[in-house]
């Protein structure tokens, strides 16, 4: 049997595909059959002709993480006949692992019903190591020191590469010894959402040097977004730390609260009245917290730390608060045993940014 030539259309499509190094595959629903080219293959790091050509073991050749969200977005296309996206990782022979950018459209009869899917695959695991390094090249490598005042910040990736988000932080020694903080999360993942977030903070930390009051300095990064990232939604709380006074001064646009650990092993959420993320605010309000004489750390994070899915994000801020409890008060000793609690038995499925501060 002879396989009949190519169309030019059908050439010119392949010559495509391959300069791109874009994997293919086709599912027939009706076979249950599934078939992957051999650059697909190798994206999986397996052989040519090791795929074994079913549905299932496209699942197995997903990493467990990823499997039901991938799953449950094929189902979601099923159900609505159309282009879908799909990121995921696998894991190599070798124990490496991959991400996969994969776009596909449903396969429909005469009558509009699927039966089966077909697209392409890039194997995308550069880009987004470049990406999380370019992220983590824009966060301060070092952070600055006020009498009376000791701080840390940690920031972790999400362990699913392809979540590559937009969290930030920021500290800045004010004229007059005291410190001004700021910690943020921009909407979405990837290139863009990092660009925004340094866009947001090398802003930030120009607007906390001509006027430091929280109120003021998140009206005019409020502008700023509104202006260059009209399209961008930001979470941020801001806020001004006074050794001396021994005062906590502070405004949020839509982020989680801190929290205040006291030297009694007490802490509390210092929650107050939120207004709207940056882009979407038209004005903030100000709160101010008298510290007290005895010794404290403040803990600011982004949401990545608390929030799980399919349960209210007040039980995560519940655990955030149980963990600064009996967390050590020393700043980076708080920021790693946190983060080991909340996030020790969870995969991280989203970037998560933290900061403490202690004073004496």
């Amino acid at each position: 049997m002879t396989t009949a030539p190519m169309t030019f259309a059908e050439q010119r499509l392949a010559l495509a595909v391959d300069a791109a190094q874009l994997g293919s595959w086709t599912w027939d629903m009706a076979s249950g059959t599934t078939s992957w080219d051999e650059r697909l293959e190798e994206m999986h790091g397996l052989a040519p002709g090791g795929f074994g050509g079913t549905f299932e073991d496209w699942v197995a050749a997903l990493h467990p993480e990823d499997r039901q969200a991938c799953i449950t977005r094929v189902q979601e296309a099923l159900a609505d006949p159309g282009p879908y996206v799909l990121f995921h990782r696998t894991t190599w022979p070798d124990g490496s692992v991959h991400s996969i950018e994969c776009r596909g459209t449903v396969l429909v009869d005469d009558a509009g019903q699927p039966t089966g899917t077909t697209g392409v695959a890039i194997d995308i695991t550069m880009r987004e190591q470049l990406v999380q390094t370019l992220q983590t090249a824009l966060l301060p490598p070092t952070l600055p020191t006020v009498p009376g005042a000791s701080l840390a910040a940690r920031y972790r990736a999400a362990d699913k590469t392809t979540a590559i988000g937009g969290d930030w932080y920021a500290a800045i020694a004010l004229a007059d010894d005291r410190l001004a903080l700021a910690i943020g999360d921009v909407a979405g993942h990837g290139l863009d959402a990092v660009a925004d977030m340094a866009a947001a903070r090398f802003s930030l930390r120009t607007l906390a040097l001509i006027d430091a009051r929280p109120e003021i300095v998140l009206d005019r990064l409020n502008q700023v977004v509104r202006v260059f990232e009209s399209d961008t939604m930001i979470t941020a709380l801001y806020g001004v730390l006074d050794p001396v006074e021994r005062t906590w001064t502070f405004a949020s646009a839509g982020h989680v609260p801190a929290v205040l650990r006291r030297s009694d092993g007490s802490a509390c959420l210092l929650e107050a009245a939120s207004d709207p993320p940056l882009g979407t605010a038209s004005s903030f309000r100000t709160h101010r917290v008298d510290l007290g004489p005895d010794a404290v750390t403040l803990f600011l994070c982004t949401d990545g730390l608390v929030e799980r899915r399919r349960e209210p994000i007040t039980r995560g801020l519940e655990r955030l608060v149980a963990a600064c409890a009996t967390a050590p008060m020393e700043p980076e000793l708080m920021c790693d045993d946190v983060i080991a609690q909340l996030l020790g038995e969870f995969p991280n499925q989203d970037d998560v940014a933290v900061v403490a501060v202690r004073l004496t």
